[in-house]
């Protein structure tokens, strides 16, 4: 019993692996969709086409057999081109257009047993999801074309097979008939994930940034530090000085005001490659990189002196204050909660000496 567990374990783990190739399931973008249908009708196509290709041969067909198992094959190598660059447009294309040709050949020589025109009802949705509404509805088109032509413009072996002569155009109707309900399945999906592409990253912006001033949060910047790989950037904690008081005085209303126009000369100030963050309440933290101790002192005291001359209109009235800044340069291999905690004892001391001052760990 634990080897039949086993086994069915390690093959939804290979099937898994199949595929998701080239994405993550977590993943709700379009490409990473797109992949993993790929993925199945490669896996799906493979175990079709490949024993179909066999019997073929086995029954004398030769040039059926050898183009079902050469689909077969293209199909593997297709997977594995994905797998390796996730160029789902190229792949898309080697999936379809073999297809395409393929049912075409099918309803010309009528398949095993007059049964080859059944298969054409998987294009129009395979299409419309691989390469979208507009240019799935394009290829059906001249599909349809073309199926037209060689239902009633050419002799084929199909018409040797005593068929209904109503056949034909049950199958060009129900054809048509399958496109209709596929792009309004489509149509219908697209919204949907639209809807719910939109619904992820409003969550996702919300997990990484401040509601009051738009910055990034604690989060989205340890996360943006993380993606930069900075070698040692110096990390700047500021704290508005007297902000209780310009609470107390003028209300919460003006206080949020206030850091909210100081988040926006903050990124007026700031160079692209810095980052910027409300840390929590009135503090701001600012990770950028600088070529020495005192080229980064000298940013921090200006940046000290603009928001000192930061004035803020509230019910006719000007609100102005300072600012502290702590400062350090994270060491090589520091966690960034210990270098944090050092420009939080940084800031302390420009607390201590008087406020509107810039405290610079010069030694690490």
């Amino acid at each position: 019993m634990e080897s039949i567990t086993s086994a069915a374990s390690r093959v939804r783990a290979f099937i898994r692996s199949v595929l998701f190739a080239g994405t993550q399931a977590e993943d709700l973008s379009s490409s990473s969709r797109r992949i993993f249908i790929i993925n199945l009708f490669c896996m799906v196509g493979v175990t079709f086409t490949f024993p179909l290709g066999v019997l073929a041969l086995f029954s004398g067909r030769w040039g059926m057999g050898i183009g079902l198992l050469a689909l077969a094959a293209l199909y593997t190598a297709n997977h594995f081109f994905l797998r390796r660059t996730q160029n789902h447009v190229l792949s898309s294309n080697v999936i379809l257009y073999p297809l395409y040709l393929l049912m075409l050949y099918l309803v010309y020589s009528g398949g095993v047993n007059g049964t080859g025109h059944v298969w054409i009802y998987c294009l129009p949705a395979v299409s419309l999801f691989l390469h979208g509404l507009k240019r799935g509805l394009l290829e059906l088109f001249l599909f349809l074309l073309l199926l037209l032509f060689v239902l009633y413009g050419m002799e084929t072996p199909f018409d040797q097979l005593g068929f209904h002569p109503d056949l034909k155009s049950r199958v060009v109707l129900s054809f048509v008939l399958v496109i209709l309900l596929s792009t309004v399945y489509e149509y219908i999906t697209s919204l949907f994930n639209h809807s719910l592409q939109e619904a992820h990253n409003k969550v996702a912006l919300a997990a990484t940034t401040d509601p009051l001033t738009g910055l990034l949060n604690r989060r989205g910047l340890q996360n943006t530090l993380a993606d930069r790989n900075w070698s040692q950037p110096y990390l700047l904690l500021l704290d508005v000085d007297h902000f209780k008081r310009i609470n107390d005085q003028y209300g919460h209303d003006a206080g949020d005001l206030f850091l909210c126009q100081m988040a926006e000369n903050l990124q007026q100030t700031l160079p692209k490659a810095a980052a910027l963050s409300r840390w929590g309440g009135e503090e701001f933290l600012i990770a950028c990189q600088c070529e020495s101790a005192s080229k980064a002192m000298a940013f921090a005291e200006a940046l000290r002196g603009r928001l000192a001359d930061l004035k803020v209109l509230w019910d006719e009235q000007e609100i102005a204050t300072t600012i502290s800044i702590g400062m350090v340069q994270m060491k090589q291999a520091e966690k960034f909660s210990e270098a944090l905690g050092r420009a939080d004892k940084q800031l302390y001391q420009a607390k201590a000496a008087g406020r509107n001052h810039v405290c610079l760990d010069w030694h690490g």
